[in-house]
């Protein structure tokens, strides 16, 4: 039978367990993967000054903040600065000997929503190295109203374009918002302007806020547990310092089975399950699983295999037989 349009799309549940889904990339690692994100912050707390230091190290291949980036294209839309001041900005953080090739600045847009996300697609289709697009501010990139009538469904709907952007080109977006007065020391995600709708569509938020005489990053995401890094601005260079990464409030599960794979594993190993389960009793004998069953167990680990032990692995099915490859990757 042929389905039609009004027909839902489904999968059982075994044939989601037998698949496997590559990790999206990471802008920075341990910090930024693809994906939309929200920061927030107080006014004047230097939101834009640390967006562009983000923007200089990813077009550079510099760390931001201690953290290791990928090199690639990026286009920052600062809406609301001039290009004189940007230029005065850069020389004042950076100094001038660099390139800046890679970074693509746009001072002004008159469009919005889904308008402004076409113009997106295009620049990523003339530049397909594009992995990071900041866009500062949100208030002039969200569809059209003078925002006294938002609501978790208007929030929701303005964020939700942009979502569906960067899972389709597998890049990170930020978009720079602002912060409500009052703090909120117990959650200070509760500080976003507006309502949970904003969180809710996106991937991730940041809050820059300050507390006391300090300055913090707190950070979630859906692939990132929640982290709190405290941060120095220094006024003379422009440029943010990382102090200190506060304890995580959530910390990944271990797993013994990435041990078991990292001692398999020497430089390259491939094989089928059968194969394999035979290699891992060979290191933990009352491992209790079956080839089918230790494929499922490997194929949620792929983006941690490749980030904690530095293991790619892929599973290649065909008519013939299921391959499992395992490839360490070169330490530098």
């Amino acid at each position: 039978m042929t389905p039609n349009q009004n027909d839902l799309i489904t999968i059982t549940a075994g044939e989601l367990m037998d698949r496997q889904f590559l990790p999206r990339h990471s802008v920075v690692e341990n910090f930024l993967p693809a994906g939309t994100f929200i920061l927030s912050g107080q006014p004047k707390i230097g939101k834009s000054f640390l967006m562009l230091m983000l923007c200089w190290c990813v077009s550079e291949g510099k760390p931001f903040l201690g953290f290791e980036t990928r090199q690639s294209e990026v286009l920052y839309l600062t809406l609301e600065d001039t290009d004189a001041r940007i230029q005065e900005r850069l020389a004042r953080m950076f100094g001038t000997d660099w390139d800046g090739t890679k970074l693509h600045l746009t001072f002004r847009t008159t469009l919005s929503g889904n308008d402004l996300i076409q113009q997106l697609e295009n620049f990523v289709f003339d530049h397909p190295e594009t992995r990071l697009i900041v866009i500062d501010t949100l208030y002039l990139a969200r569809e059209g109203g003078d925002g006294t009538a938002y609501s978790y469904g208007s929030d929701y709907k303005d964020i939700r374009p942009f979502k569906l952007f960067t899972d389709a080109y597998d890049l990170a977006l930020i978009l720079v918002h602002h912060t409500n007065k009052k703090p909120d020391e117990g959650n200070p995600f509760n500080q976003i302007s507006g309502t949970n709708g904003l969180l809710g569509a996106s991937d991730g938020g940041f809050v820059l806020c300050a507390e006391q005489d300090k300055r913090f990053l707190h950070c979630i995401g859906r692939d990132l547990p929640m982290q709190h890094y405290e941060l120095r601005f220094d006024r003379e260079t422009c440029l943010w310092e990382l102090i200190r990464a506060c304890k995580s409030a959530t910390e990944l599960v271990p797993e013994p089975l990435l041990d078991v794979i990292d001692a398999v594993v020497e430089d390259q190993w491939q094989g089928t399950a059968s194969e394999l389960l035979k290699a891992v009793q060979k290191i933990t004998p009352d491992i209790a699983l079956q080839p089918n069953s230790l494929t499922r167990r490997l194929n949620p680990l792929t983006g941690r295999l490749e980030q904690e032990k530095g293991i790619v692995y892929r599973y290649n099915r065909n008519k013939a037989k299921r391959l499992l490859s395992f490839t360490r990757k070169p330490t530098e």
